[in-house]
């Protein structure tokens, strides 16, 4: 950290170096208020776009500058730029996923929803669809929508149940009174 701040510092004082423009030095000894910021001096901070650029300008290609000859200077702002790098690509892939969700996966379990609902609790989805407002849909309503999946829930399970007993016999299916223990036969070819 000590190494950043040493190399911004550098730079702001080399006189051959054209990355920053300096700023005019303004006294802070006038001092209006004290109950505003406005009244604070001053002082033009040494911003992050200014360490990002000096981390990609001197970056340790080419400069024969002894501060940035030094490793643990080159490192610390290779390090300044990664880290500015992984931050902008999770924001962009966060991004990305809500844009997913929304836009896809949301609309396909409201789908989804809706058809067992209709086919296991006939007019359970009307009710539903008539505390919306003019052009809502439940997809635009999650809060609905996590209202009926929690009600639907145990309702699919036990039809999921029901057709794996069905169709592979009373001992597929892992029930309570049983302890869920599954009996499983492997046979051998």
């Amino acid at each position: 950290m000590v190494a950043v701040l040493l190399a911004a510092l550098s730079l702001l004082l080399l006189p051959g170096s054209h990355a920053f423009v300096h700023p005019v030095m303004q006294s802070s000894a006038v001092v209006t208020s004290t109950t505003s910021l406005s009244a604070l001096p001053e002082f033009n901070p040494f911003l992050l776009a200014d360490g990002l650029s000096a981390a990609t300008r001197y970056g340790g290609s080419g400069f024969d500058n002894d501060v940035f000859a030094d490793p643990a200077v080159t490192s610390a702002l290779s390090t300044l730029r990664t880290f500015f790098i992984v931050l902008t690509a999770a924001a962009f892939g966060l991004t990305a996923l809500a844009y997913i969700t929304a836009a896809f996966i949301v609309p396909k379990a409201a789908e989804q929803l809706e058809n067992d609902t209709k086919r296991l609790r006939p007019g359970l989805w009307e009710d539903y669809e008539a505390k919306l407002e003019d052009n809502q849909t439940m997809a635009n309503r999650p809060d609905l929508l996590q209202e009926l999946g929690n009600i639907m829930q145990p309702i699919i399970t036990a039809e999921y149940e029901r057709q794996a007993e069905e169709k592979f016999g009373p001992k597929a299916g892992a029930k309570k009174e049983d302890g869920g223990v599954i009996d499983v036969e492997v046979e051998d070819k």
